[in-house]
């Protein structure tokens, strides 16, 4: 399951450092964010789940949203952030502590699986509001697909629940061949 971290995590940065310094204000398919924005989250998000896994709070992770972590150098600011969520994701018995997740308590090996679909989404929202390839690696896709009850299991804010605050609702598929990729954006509430 580590795997798909580094494969979710590394999409994204590949993506993020081919960002052409003019287009960090262009909009994403999260409504509400820029590309700076969605950046913002990414960092932040990285920091908030490595909080939770050393015995943060879910108070501190809600308060923690908003601030805008990105400095002069997003790259380097995005990889030492990644690194710290990786390294707490490696301490001894992580994968099995409950964590205080603010939408409800769950382990630490489902707190990996909600960070790896959050990374491997606002992979493909990055490369779509940048124009670069929206192809996303594959067995990570089918990984959270397989899973993805299970990742959302007891998840109060998810995109099967009827609230979708942090989610769009699901988008329909129009054909009933699309690939998983297509499959997994429109259960995101994108439109591939």
């Amino acid at each position: 399951m580590r795997t798909h971290f580094d494969t979710a995590v590394e999409g994204f940065a590949d993506r993020l450092r081919a960002v052409p310094h003019t287009d960090w204000q262009n909009p994403t398919p999260c409504t509400e964010w820029d590309v700076r924005q969605l950046v913002n989250h990414m960092i932040q998000g990285s920091r908030i789940y490595t909080s939770l896994l050393r015995g943060g709070s879910s108070a501190e992770f809600m308060a923690s949203l908003n601030q805008d972590p990105l400095d002069s150098d997003p790259v380097a600011t995005y990889r030492d952030a990644v690194a710290e969520c990786r390294a707490a994701f490696h301490l001894a018995g992580a994968l099995d502590r409950t964590v205080d997740y603010p939408f409800g308590p769950v382990p630490g090996r489902q707190l990996l699986g909600l960070y790896v679909v959050d990374a491997i989404t606002h992979t493909w929202d990055l490369a779509r509001a940048v124009r670069l390839d929206e192809r996303l690696d594959p067995r990570t896709v089918r990984w959270v697909l397989d899973n993805f009850e299970w990742i959302y299991h007891g998840v109060s804010e998810s995109p099967s629940t009827d609230g979708h605050r942090y989610y769009g609702p699901p988008t329909q598929a129009r054909a009933s061949n699309r690939s998983e990729q297509d499959r997994l954006l429109h259960l995101m509430g994108r439109e591939p």
